[in-house]
């Protein structure tokens, strides 16, 4: 017999409540690496799934907890003015509530409000699943989800009627860019060994990281490979050697492939990190 594993519905005390939680705006992505200033505190940093450009981006977030629960809440908060400003929009309507969640093996039963599924055509309805899919999929444990609406198990949402059971991430890959680093997210607390974990379709399967400071410069560099990659997708999971002990506070992390073309970086992710 499975085990059902249910997790009451709490309140968003859980999570960083001073977000900005006004109605985003979408903007164009930024190409550039982002600021490095720290923002975290003894909290735990998880990884929460919204749109950038029209991909999907992971941004960082505080909770007490990290448990799907928390992770959902604080998606339902929206972004932040500071992650409007860098490009990060949600397809997922105001007013949107988690109700309750249920984790049954590998699968996620998350029961939404109505408001979830008001409104918007194909591509809003494919990205508010995707920003649910890929944030509960984050969590250790959980490949699928499997959404319900004000409590009733329904197999479509909207006109066109978008499938939102048994959903894997393989099902919205097209909103993935060609390297998405779910670990370590921005502004997280790492230590010298950091562990990168994501998943990718790149040459090869080549996966080249850097880990910058905040002048510019590069302090460690290496390569990895993900599992698979050259048209099809893997997943790719590293410990970055030892950084020197002198390597302390801010740094910018740059995870990219190079191309076959002509050995210039491209699909590179930028993350900020505080090492200590």
């Amino acid at each position: 017999m499975s085990s059902i594993l249910t997790l009451p519905v709490t309140d968003s005390s859980n999570v960083d409540t001073s977000a900005d939680t006004s109605s985003p705006t979408s903007t164009e992505a930024s190409t550039t690496a982002p600021s490095t200033t720290s923002v975290i505190s003894q909290e735990t940093s998880i990884g929460v799934y919204f749109i950038k450009g029209e991909l999907m981006s992971v941004v960082g977030r505080l909770v007490e907890t990290p448990d799907i629960d928390a992770a959902l809440h604080s998606l339902l908060l929206g972004p932040t003015a500071v992650e409007i400003q860098e490009g990060v929009t949600s397809f997922i309507p105001e007013g949107t509530r988690l109700l309750n969640v249920e984790v049954t093996d590998s699968t996620a039963f998350i029961d939404l409000s109505h408001e979830f599924a008001s409104g918007g055509g194909s591509l809003s309805m494919m990205g508010r699943i995707a920003e649910v899919v890929y944030t509960a999929t984050a969590i250790t444990g959980i490949d699928r989800v499997t959404i319900r609406i004000d409590g009733v198990l329904v197999d479509e949402i909207g006109g066109e009627g978008v499938d939102v059971s048994e959903i894997t991430r393989t099902d919205l890959i097209d909103l993935s860019p060609l390297i998405l680093l779910d670990s370590p997210v921005p502004h997280q607390v790492v230590s010298r060994d950091i562990q990168i974990t994501g998943m990718s379709n790149t040459y090869e399967a080549g996966i080249n990281y850097q880990v910058i400071s905040t002048d510019g410069t590069v302090i460690y560099e290496g390569y990895t490979m993900a599992t698979s990659g050259t048209g099809t997708w893997g997943t790719f999971d590293h410990v970055i050697a030892t950084l020197p002990a002198s390597v302390l506070g801010d740094v910018v992390l740059k995870v990219f492939e190079y191309s076959p073309k002509d050995s210039e970086p491209i699909n590179a992710v930028f993350v900020p990190l505080t090492v200590e």
